[in-house]
């Protein structure tokens, strides 16, 4: 009976963890599939796939200096 008793706590401890790491290993995964789907892309349709990226990729540049931008000019502001 003490057999099962640890042995439901330890499996009560595992569920707890994976409840606690499931963002983690979704976001892995979804990650994983992404970078597999960029692959077949590159392979079955290079153009339309490149093309994709460099729109995905630019919008991020964009974002990340008008990002920066912001904080420059709340900076400026502040003074």
């Amino acid at each position: 009976m003490e057999f099962l008793l640890l042995w439901i706590d330890e499996m009560d401890d595992a569920l707890g963890a994976l409840r606690h790491m499931a963002p983690r290993i979704l976001g892995l995964l979804l990650a994983l599939a992404l970078f597999a789907t960029t692959g077949f892309g590159l392979v079955l349709a290079p153009h339309v796939t490149l093309t994709a990226l460099a729109v995905v990729l630019s919008a991020s540049l964009l974002e990340v200096a008008r990002r920066r931008l912001a904080r420059v000019v709340a900076k400026r502001d502040r003074r």
